[in-house]
């Protein structure tokens, strides 16, 4: 940041993927590698063309739509920061029961924090809360900047959680492998199956079952009701993360009825060869107590071993509040590596904040 740095010098641009120009690419790239030099400086950069490839992606994603501007410094003509409200499309399955609902995101270089410009952030969000006529707005951060910010126009925490990795170097493979042997004995009627995508005649059930154990996950207090992933979505996105370089694979425990009992799924990034993303991990409360979850971590991670060799670190996300999953975690060797927040506020006391700005 120069030391001509005015607030009146920035900017807010439409910051619409389907149409930026070559220059706005150029621009954003330079912004995003700086965001994460601040942020995330000991992970991989993904490369422009796949970064730009996936945000076309989200442009046209068939449960949410999204609004961005970019934030630019006309004194340099420099990004410093990216505004994003995202909203469930009146067509998904999920948009009943949350029409109230929109999620934003605002981030700043942080030379530029702490000059009114999260005001100026906070404007263009209430803007698009008011014309989608959403009455709750979420949010997190895991930035200590961020956190204060949220304090300070009077979000409410209503859930904390983390981003934990494991180090493969550091696993107990003969845990790992005493988990996967006692599976089948405390469940000798059960199968584990291994699928690089779901077959089309257990796709119905296994949305069931995805659906299900997704929302048993605690959220806080934070005002969401059910997300709902239907058969056609869970297509939708397997073709969205294959088109993107992506290879994403779940295991599967299935009963002798032939009923799905519990689940678990695994990203590779072709862009991040050393890191693995640990997704959603479920089982069916009517099915727990037989250790179906270890069973199913162990297996994703005897995968992992045997045919991605060059994956070092696994990360995943968890919920304070998650305990069981946790427990899971910390005996494999899960390790915190960012602490998060959830927070939401009501778009009537965003309105009466920014009134008194």
């Amino acid at each position: 940041m120069t030391d001509s740095f005015k607030t009146e010098n920035i900017e807010f641009k439409l910051f619409d993927p389907l149409t930026l120009s070559k220059d706005e690419w150029t621009r954003f790239h330079e912004y995003r590698k700086q965001r994460h030099e601040e942020d995330s400086p000991d992970d991989p950069y993904t490369e422009d063309s796949m970064s730009e490839k996936s945000l076309k992606s989200q442009a046209n994603h068939p449960m949410f739509k999204v609004q961005a501007f970019s934030l630019i410094d006309n004194s340099t003509n420099k990004q410093v920061g990216l505004t994003m409200g995202l909203v469930f499309r009146e067509t998904a399955e999920s948009f009943k029961g949350n029409e109230h609902l929109m999620q934003f995101d605002a981030t700043l270089l942080s030379a530029y924090r702490r000059k009114g410009l999260g005001t100026q952030m906070l404007q263009r969000i209430l803007a698009y809360a008011q014309e989608t006529d959403r009455t709750v707005l979420i949010t997190g951060s895991h930035e200590e900047d961020g956190k204060s910010f949220l304090k300070a126009i009077g979000a409410q925490v209503a859930g904390t959680g983390a981003e934990n990795r494991l180090k493969l170097e550091e696993v107990d493979w003969n845990m790992v492998n005493e988990w996967m042997n006692d599976g089948p004995k405390r469940s000798p009627g059960t199968e584990l199956k291994y699928y690089p995508s779901i077959p089309d005649d257990i796709i119905e059930g296994y949305a069931k079952v995805y659906t299900e154990t997704l929302n048993q996950q605690p959220l806080g207090d934070l005002d969401i009701n059910d997300i709902v992933f239907t058969p056609e979505v869970i297509r939708e996105e397997e073709e969205r993360q294959s088109s993107l370089g992506r290879t994403r694979f779940t295991y599967l425990t299935i009963e002798s009825d032939g009923k799905i009992s519990g689940l678990t799924e695994m990203l590779c990034r072709s862009d991040r060869k050393t890191m693995i993303s640990q997704l959603l991990t479920g089982v069916k409360q009517e099915y727990r107590g037989r250790g179906l979850g270890k069973w199913l971590k162990a297996a994703l991670l005897l995968k992992i071993k045997e045919d991605y060799p060059d994956v070092t670190i696994i990360t995943t996300d968890n919920a304070t509040e998650n305990k069981p999953m946790i427990s899971i975690n910390d005996r494999l060797g899960f390790k915190v590596y960012k602490e998060d927040i959830s927070a939401q506020i009501k778009r009537e006391d965003l309105e009466k904040y920014l009134e008194k700005k």
